[in-house]
């Protein structure tokens, strides 16, 4: 028997869920069928494919196909042959005292314990990303905590925000995706530069448009520059849970973000009822059968996940992202001297939000001073901010340039002060 390492790892793969351990006492009694298995463990379709391609990649288990049905089996050559690779393992004897082993193991230990821990965070447009990694960041107080911040527009609204945290070491890279080819190699760049800080964890917070099948390459990419310097822990997707449905509409890149994490989180659910939760927790495993669900309320969220390696529900595999020049929407930033009313503004915000996937920034707004404004879907939030040195505020259009039409007309008509947009 002679296995290379992928096949080793893919052999012991099939062993570490319990839902595949499930299967194979099934398999233990002779040849069922799919839907046999479907019945007894009560998943769905999608994830019972996935536990049976792992299952049957390691050789542990083979398929027949019957019909609609494939019948699977125990493949006793298969189990042989992992039989024989523990066998491999064992070594008679045991260390001498002056031997290096305790040594090299403490080493590798150290190797591990340096590495920095990368969470990459993901999510459509307003789904609470910023609002969640501040969180994590107030949550790991006294741990050195680096941040690529990643803004489709040139306004970096989010990454003002961030730089108000203390002892945070940020890098910012705004105008489009960090997946695309056009901002890809200022991200592994990027992650080479904050290699060399050893963070105790990076996060990494793509935009809303971004699209992460390719997040595995890139972190691949950084490594020749950097070594191995990251312990990648998984991708967390945010979920709008009030506007979620609406934006899978909308875009493929809100699916392809779901596809490709690894914990998916339900934001906004103190402003949905229960029969939604439901259907949003349906959805999402027809999207990505394996990856962990948890619910976010008011921005607070079960960090239990910080000590799980999330990687374990990992579910697709490393494709092409559709994050490129052609399909990068228009964004525009309007610049304002003075104050405004606030109904002038939600009925300017109103009149254009059909025509945008999102609006934010900063307001000096007449009466309450300055105020951070978001708009998503329909939903328009003002909540108190820093002073800032201007009004401002980016805008990310569904309908490419001809926005700037509808923006500049919504604003004479509402407002009717003077203004600047630009691209």
């Amino acid at each position: 028997m002679s296995l290379d390492y992928s096949q080793k790892v893919t052999l012991f793969k099939a062993f570490c869920d319990e839902n595949r351990w499930k299967i194979l006492e099934i398999l233990q009694g002779g040849e069922k069928c799919a839907c046999v298995l479907l019945n007894k463990l009560e998943i769905s379709q999608p994830t019972l494919s996935h536990h049976m391609k792992i299952l049957c990649d390691s050789g542990i288990v083979t398929g027949r196909k019957e019909g609609k049905w494939t019948h699977y089996s125990i493949c006793k050559e298969g189990l042989e042959t992992a039989h024989q690779l523990l066998n491999t393992l064992s070594v008679e004897g045991s260390c001498h005292s002056d031997c290096s082993c305790s040594a090299n193991i403490k080493r590798g230990e150290d190797t591990m314990e340096n590495k920095t821990q990368l969470y990459v965070l993901t999510g459509f447009l307003g789904s609470g990303k910023t609002t969640i990694l501040l969180k994590l960041i107030e949550s790991l107080k006294g741990k050195r905590v680096g941040i690529i911040q990643n803004e489709f527009g040139k306004l970096s609204v989010d990454g003002t925000i961030l730089h108000d945290s203390d002892d945070i070491q940020m890098v910012e890279i705004t105008r489009g995706s960090i997946f695309c080819s056009c901002l890809k190699l200022s991200f592994v760049q990027a992650l080479a530069d904050m290699a060399a800080q050893k963070f105790d964890y990076l996060f990494v917070e793509s935009s809303g448009l971004g699209d992460p099948s390719n997040v595995e390459e890139i972190l691949n990419a950084a490594s020749a520059l950097c070594g191995d310097q990251y312990d990648f822990k998984g991708a967390i997707c945010l979920v709008d849970a009030v506007n979620f449905f609406d934006q899978l509409g909308d875009l493929e890149t809100v699916y392809r973000q779901l596809k490709h994490c690894h914990l998916a989180v339900l934001t906004k659910v103190d402003l949905v009822d229960g029969q939604r939760i439901i259907e949003l927790k349906e959805k999402i495993r027809e999207i990505n059968p394996v990856c962990r669900i948890d619910t976010s309320s008011n921005g607070n969220l079960d960090l239990s996940f910080l000590n799980e390696d999330l990687m374990q529900y990992r579910w697709a595999e490393n494709e092409d992202t559709t994050n490129s020049e052609e399909t990068k929407p228009k964004t525009l930033s309007l610049n304002f001297e003075g104050e405004v009313e606030l109904s002038k503004l939600e009925a300017f915000l109103q009149e254009i939000e059909a025509d945008l996937y999102r609006a934010k920034g900063f307001f000096h707004l007449t009466g309450s001073g300055w105020n951070q404004i978001d708009l998503v879907g329909s939903r328009i939030d003002v909540k108190p901010s820093e002073p800032q040195e201007k009004s401002q505020m980016v805008f990310i259009s569904k309908i490419g340039p001809a926005v700037i039409r509808k923006i500049a007309a919504a604003w004479e008509e509402k407002v009717g002060l003077p203004m600047q947009l630009k691209n």
